[in-house]
């Protein structure tokens, strides 16, 4: 090979090392940009979410308030009223799992202890729960229909 045509090639491959720098700063670049704006959109959403976890949690709450025992009092199934209750229970906590990671992205330190805490576990014992929902709504029955007897059978 001629000096020329090294030098030639040298140029070439020197261009497209240029080419290729060039390339690779535009792509970083617009990868920076990408994250800033993913940054951005995360701060919005995390501040939004912080101003409403609670009312999400409260409404969680009310969907899984219904007691066993109501469910029986009324004549449905305390065992679905039991399962909704479980479940809503994991929806709340996964709500203020949220709650803390959106404040520690928000924040950069973890938050207090107080700060949308974890429900404490606790055992199901279903069938200790349905047989004291059973009794209680028994006993509810039982003093709803005195009741209606002392109103219906009892003089004023």
């Amino acid at each position: 090979m001629t000096e020329n045509a090294i030098e030639k090639a040298r140029k070439a491959a020197e261009s497209a090392a240029a080419k290729v720098a060039e390339l690779e700063r535009q792509e970083a670049e617009k990868a920076a940009q990408e994250a800033a704006e993913r940054a951005e959109k995360q701060r919005e959403l995390d501040t939004e979410f912080l101003a409403q976890w609670e009312t999400l949690d409260a409404q969680l709450q009310e969907v899984g308030r219904k007691s066993a025992t109501e469910a029986v009092y009324e004549g449905a199934d305390p065992i679905t009223a039991v399962a909704h209750f479980w479940v809503e229970r994991a929806k709340r906590n996964a709500v203020r799992s949220h709650a803390r990671s959106a404040y520690y992205r928000l924040h950069g330190v973890h938050p207090d202890d107080r700060f949308a805490y974890d429900l404490p576990e606790r055992e199901m014992r279903i069938a200790d729960r349905l047989e004291e929902a059973i009794s209680t709504a028994s006993r509810l029955h039982g003093a709803n229909h005195a009741e209606k007897l002392e109103t219906e059978w009892m003089a004023e």
